[in-house]
């Protein structure tokens, strides 16, 4: 199932089901007028790509490796994976360091130098034009460091790694500021905000988010949701319910310039291990 937010309007619309059923630990970017969902829970290369003006869904070239719950970004029209997880693969070699980009042009990948490190669910952004991949799990460690791809340089780089190991919901790149929404291993059920100047390569810490308070005391949880970064705010929706076990319909919001968040009116199915992206009509 998926569905669009428009601010203006303030409600949310459904759209076509995405051809494959496999949309689960995915990523998705947009892009030209075009929703880009790539991979899958199952561990297929596949990517279905939404058509915004015929509304239609269609299938694009899939990536050269197999992979779920990897970073993914788009830098000057062509989009960027690495690492992950591959089900194909034994348990020792499961996790991933590959990488590869999309040019929709050719609708063909290519494969790009390798991360220095294994990584699967870690969280990504795009910030000066650059990929920036955070944390992770890579057996039998929760990773602190960070990489950068730069394109036109053609290499990885690491960058000021985070101040400690965290489970990572989500991140998105407001500006030169990327926001990592996530929680320290030992304290799972306190979410947190952190932010990465990617100028001055320093780390720092927001505080806690109000999770309770903005779902009105639910038992809810933020793990699962799409984190996404739009006219500079951040918005965090879906998650998962402690009730049954279900997913979230909240949509919640911060707002750096006030440090202040905020609810949004609810989508219109409950998500967990869902993807977001912003798109420009």
């Amino acid at each position: 199932l998926a569905e669009m937010y428009h601010p203006l309007e303030g409600r949310w619309r459904s759209l076509p089901a995405a051809p494959s059923s496999s949309c689960h630990n995915v990523p998705c970017v947009a892009f030209g007028g075009r929703l880009y969902v790539v991979g899958g829970f199952t561990g297929r290369p596949q990517m279905a790509v939404y058509d915004f003006e015929h509304n239609v869904w269609e299938e694009a070239a899939a990536m050269l490796e197999p992979r779920e719950a990897f970073a993914c970004g788009v830098i000057e029209g062509r989009i960027y994976v690495a690492g992950g997880l591959c089900r194909h693969y034994s348990t020792e070699n499961a996790r991933l360091r590959s990488a590869e980009v999309y040019h929709p042009e050719k609708n063909s990948w290519l494969r790009l130098p390798p991360m220095k490190e294994k990584r699967s669910c870690c969280a990504s952004a795009v910030a000066g034009d650059k990929l920036y991949v955070i944390g992770g799990y890579s057996t039998p460690l929760i990773l602190t460091s960070v990489e950068v791809f730069d394109p036109r340089e053609g290499s990885w780089e690491t960058c000021s790694e985070m101040q400690e190991p965290w489970i990572i919901v989500g991140c998105a790149a407001i500006g030169p500021f990327i926001y990592v929404v996530g929680s320290k291993f030992t304290e799972m059920d306190r979410l947190e905000l952190q932010v990465y100047d990617t100028i001055r390569g320093e780390w720092e810490d927001k505080g806690t988010i109000p999770v309770s308070k903005l779902l009105h005391g639910a038992r809810c949880s933020l793990w699962g949701s799409a984190v996404v970064a739009m006219a500079g705010n951040l918005y965090i929706a879906g998650g998962s319910s402690s009730y049954d076990g279900g997913g979230l319909d909240s949509v919640i919001v911060y707002i750096p310039a006030r440090r202040e968040w905020i609810s949004l009116p609810q989508m219109r199915s409950r998500r967990h291990a869902c993807a977001g992206a912003v798109i420009y009509l």
